[in-house]
């Protein structure tokens, strides 16, 4: 998705309307986006490889008020939560919507002056975002920026 991912549109969905009912239908195997996915306000997380009856159990168990983890995840999931390390609690979190924005769009491999022509600001702000970023999450090049991002799920490999 241009400009945002889809635990940020769930934010930003949710935030419109906490009545919507958000199911992610995703390739993201990493239990920490899942979490994110659910933290953000999804009620359903299935992978896209799974099979057709499972995204419509799962559409059930929403519509029902329930929530629907893929299998697949859910015990791992479990653990995660059971061992206090839930999602995108950590340096992530930090980032501010715009941080994200410039971050996400640069991991895709934009220059400075294209995201300040999307993003309607200047490139030198873009600048100030991308090395306030690495000042923040204690990294030193672009590239550990953008593997940060890919880590993260800000963006798909």
């Amino acid at each position: 998705m241009p400009l945002l991912n889809g635990i940020e549109a769930a934010q930003q969905i949710r935030k419109s309307n906490k009545d919507i009912k958000i199911i992610f239908l995703t390739m993201h195997t990493d239990v920490t986006y899942a979490a994110g996915a659910l933290e953000a306000g999804a009620l359903g997380y299935v992978l896209k490889h799974s099979a057709p009856l499972e995204l419509i159990t799962a559409i059930r168990s929403v519509l029902k008020g329930e929530s629907y983890v893929t299998p697949l995840l859910a015990a791992e999931l479990l653990q995660l939560q059971k061992m206090g390390r839930w999602a995108h609690r950590d340096e992530a979190s930090r980032l501010t919507v715009r941080q994200r924005e410039v971050l996400q769009l640069l991991a895709e491999g934009h220059s400075a002056k294209d995201i300040a022509l999307l993003l309607n600001i200047s490139p030198r702000t873009v600048e100030y975002h991308k090395y306030h970023m690495m000042e923040d999450l204690g990294m030193k090049t672009v590239a550990d920026l953008i593997r940060y991002a890919v880590d993260k799920g800000i963006v798909t490999k």
